[in-house]
């Protein structure tokens, strides 16, 4: 049995957000508070963490998108859909862009780095990190375990 909510994925997973004005301007605005509310906390902040943006641009999409077409969309549930089935529902344009990029030869520094990891010689530029424990340095605890709420009097 299809699930019901495919045609919804379907219609997300191919949604124009580029050409979606008050997604983008919205999108933006999101993203500069997040950033000025990282600054307070943290002045040397400059950018957005990668997975942060890129979770707050997926909640945004999702914000928008059930606004725009009155469907009820769940984000966990639909990135499950997709890891199973969504590749298959992607507009044929954009699977001839992945194709496209996916014939494309690797790059001889590319194919440099990955003979040296197969031979097992170290990589330039990556810092060798010894597999060393440091036994002694840890802290002792100070504070007396807390009683239940049960065990007060």
């Amino acid at each position: 049995m299809a699930n019901p909510q495919e045609e919804v994925y379907k219609q997300y997973l191919n949604y124009d957000w580029d050409s979606f004005d008050e997604f983008q301007q919205g999108l933006s605005e999101i993203l500069d508070n997040h950033l000025e509310t990282l600054k307070e906390q943290d002045p040397s902040i400059t950018s957005i963490p990668a997975l942060d943006k890129q979770q707050l641009t997926n909640q945004a999409k999702v914000f928008f998108f059930c606004n725009k077409t009155g469907e009820i969309l769940n984000l966990e549930d639909y990135e499950d859909w997709k890891l199973h089935n969504g590749d298959k529902y992607i507009k044929s344009k954009q699977v001839e862009e992945v194709q496209e990029d996916s014939s494309a030869p690797y790059t001889s520094n590319y194919q440099n780095v990955v003979e040296l990891i197969m031979s097992g010689k170290p990589v330039p530029g990556i810092k060798q990190i010894p597999d060393t424990v440091l036994s002694g340095q840890g802290s002792t605890a100070s504070q007396s375990q807390r009683a239940k709420p049960w065990e007060k009097n």
